[in-house]
């Protein structure tokens, strides 16, 4: 099967199909618990395609990427268009990692509301590599500090690896201070293919305010002739 087909296909497989194959976790609901400010508290993390999410389960992560991030949107050069946010947040093959209070949220198959924290991700191609991308990764204030972003990205990972992609990928705003070097304790770096700074004409260096950032799975089907042909390319 070609490449390109091949994750034509698994992007194509029905929801219970692809947590079977690629779902880190034995359960369709994975629970664990963070220390709290007073207690432990118990998290539930379930996996949706971009078409299963209700209503109210799209707006609570919209309101996060919103909340969380607008304000670095407003100061790139591309800006915050909520309406084409919400448009990308509906791509076919995006499939959502969803966090929720565990005594809060309903049966597999219901709307589970509110949305505490999630991250979005499509398996794709990228400069000619097989990849999953993380879209977006969002988490409500009172849920940071506690490695849920860590976990989150553990199961991105860990889905990558089962569905044999080369690496993880990611864009960040360069601004994001915080947000770069928490990729950066995860293992990522500024990927091959992260556009350059521009020099212009008049001399000036225009520097571009997102870096793309990869992660090695060291389990892809690699082609590494190709691979070298592409580095040389680049260079």
């Amino acid at each position: 099967m070609p490449p390109a087909d091949r994750l034509d296909t698994l992007n194509a497989l029905p929801l219970s199909t692809f947590r079977a194959k690629f779902w880190p976790h034995d359960n369709i609901d994975f629970c664990f618990k963070t220390l709290g400010p007073t207690n432990d508290e118990s998290w539930r993390l379930q996996l949706r395609t971009s078409e299963e999410l209700s209503h109210a389960e799209f707006m609570d992560c919209f309101r996060l990427v919103r909340d969380t991030s607008s304000a670095d949107y407003k100061a790139s050069a591309d800006g915050w268009h909520p309406g084409k946010k919400r448009k990308e947040m509906r791509l076919r093959d995006l499939r959502y990692i969803l966090l929720g209070r565990s005594e809060l949220w309903c049966p597999e198959g219901e709307s589970c509301s509110p949305v505490d924290g999630f991250l979005s991700f499509m398996l794709t191609w990228e400069d000619g590599v097989e990849v999953i991308y993380c879209y977006e990764i969002h988490l409500d204030e009172h849920v940071r500090g506690r490695g849920v972003g860590k976990r989150l990205m553990g199961c991105l990972e860990e889905v990558g690896r089962k569905a044999e992609v080369e690496k993880a990928m990611l864009t960040v705003f360069k601004k994001n201070k915080a947000a770069v070097r928490f990729y950066e304790r995860l293992g990522y770096e500024e990927d091959e293919f992260s556009p350059k700074p521009k020099r212009l004409r008049n001399g000036v260096v225009k520097e571009l305010d997102y870096v793309i950032m990869s992660k090695s799975l060291n389990c892809g089907v690699k082609d590494h002739e190709e691979k070298g042909q592409r580095k040389r390319k680049a260079g």
